[in-house]
């Protein structure tokens, strides 16, 4: 049986195998492959034109923690200094952290508020770099 990949953007995302009508129908923006005798398609690869091979898709990063999550890297006296600190900014991002359901680490309000606690001395700049990694860690693991 004949069977084709289509692909979108670099990405196989469906595959025809000749008993029915197209999975969606062909247009300008979509590209077809035979891949009859093919195993390695699979619809979800990616397509590499120039060497007529498939990888898997790109894995796409998750962003999001839990406020749990971010307690969780911090140190005790951090944690403690972030909710005892008079400065505006602080107090301002600490009440954006507990009014938020979740910590979105790609939100440049998260970047503006991590920046503040480290410029007003809460986070230790060497220590930022850990943080993030943790936090990034969390949200994929």
């Amino acid at each position: 049986m004949l069977r084709q990949l289509q692909v979108k953007n670099g990405v196989a995302v469906s595959e025809w195998q000749g008993s029915v009508g197209w999975p969606v129908p062909p247009n300008d923006s979509w590209t077809f492959l035979d891949v009859t005798d093919r195993p390695d398609a699979q619809v979800g690869m990616t397509y590499d034109a120039a060497s007529d091979t498939f990888s898997p898709a790109p894995v796409p990063q998750k962003t999001r923690v839990t406020k749990s999550q971010v307690v969780s890297v911090l140190t005790p006296q951090e944690w403690a200094n972030a909710n005892s600190s008079t400065d505006a900014d602080v107090v301002w991002g600490m009440a954006q952290f507990n009014l938020a359901d979740y910590v979105d680490l790609a939100d440049p309000r998260f970047n503006q508020i991590f920046g503040a606690l480290i410029a007003k001395g809460i986070i230790a700049s060497n220590r930022s770099a850990q943080i993030l990694s943790d936090l990034q860690a969390l949200a994929n693991g």
